[in-house]
């Protein structure tokens, strides 16, 4: 196994297995693990990196997330097909961290913009008994998710909303890379619970057309994440449009063992 365990360890603050999933991309990314080779086996991993089994599978839960490997029963873990983990358009949803996972080279840029009361259609998603977030200003955030690799072309406009009171958590978060979520959990004295996900086909505001560069009224997809701690209040809301031939939806589902 080539990667170098020293490099293994981040210096932003992340989840331990966040950090592991990083250098295992970047290793499959330089070659370093031949497509058609078997992957390294839980264990071989666990003892080269120092990590928990717990870490590793959950690494591998993103990387699988990612289409960079595949995982079978009986066959192991194998590196997918360049063909495979380069295809920008694809959203494989095996977990809540690969639910908003994208290609390799895809990019996002989001950034701070005010504070805003919930607009009604997110409002909506929002317990009626959590009055002071209905009439709160929310730390709001918006940006794109691009195809990368040389290719400007949107794939996604974003629009985050954030509670007020973890509003000084994002001073501390890396807005182009990790999920939004992980970062406040990490770096806020919380855990998350819940998630609600509502996906709709809605047309194309104006203001939806012209970040997407597409004409208005042309079909999208409307994806709204409600993200809660562990008593049960929200903390973050996205609200995301994709236009509809730039989205795909995939997913594993795993018998149970009995």
């Amino acid at each position: 196994m080539q990667p170098d365990r020293g490099e293994t360890v981040s210096k932003r603050q992340a989840p331990r297995y966040e950090q592991l999933a990083d250098e295992l991309r970047r290793a499959i990314r330089s070659g370093q693990f031949d497509t058609d080779a078997t992957f390294p086996t839980e264990n071989a991993l666990c003892e080269h990196y120092g990590v928990s089994r717990f870490t590793v599978r959950e690494a591998l839960r993103c990387l699988q997330g990612d289409r960079l490997i595949s995982r079978r029963r009986g066959s192991g873990t194998v590196v997918e097909p360049r063909s495979v983990r380069e295809s920008a358009r694809f959203q494989a949803y095996s977990s809540l961290d690969a639910s908003r996972q994208y290609a390799a080279d895809a990019r996002m840029s989001l950034a701070r913009d005010g504070e805003a009361v919930l607009p009604r259609s997110l409002a909506a998603f929002v317990d009626p008994q959590h009055t002071a977030l209905h009439k709160s200003k929310w730390a709001r955030l918006r940006g794109l998710r691009t195809q990368g690799g040389g290719d400007d072309r949107p794939l996604a406009a974003i629009e985050a909303y954030v509670r007020p009171d973890l509003a000084h958590l994002l001073a501390r978060v890396d807005l182009a890379s990790l999920a939004l979520f992980r970062q406040l959990e990490c770096h806020g004295d919380f855990t998350i619970g819940r998630v609600i996900q509502q996906i709709a086909s809605v047309p194309a505001s104006i203001a939806m057309a012209k970040a997407l560069e597409i004409p208005r009224r042309t079909p999208c997809l409307r994806i709204v994440r409600v993200y809660h701690d562990s008593d049960g209040v929200p903390f973050e809301i996205t609200n995301t449009h994709h236009p509809g031939e730039a989205f795909s939806y995939s997913m594993v589902i795993e018998p149970e063992q009995t």
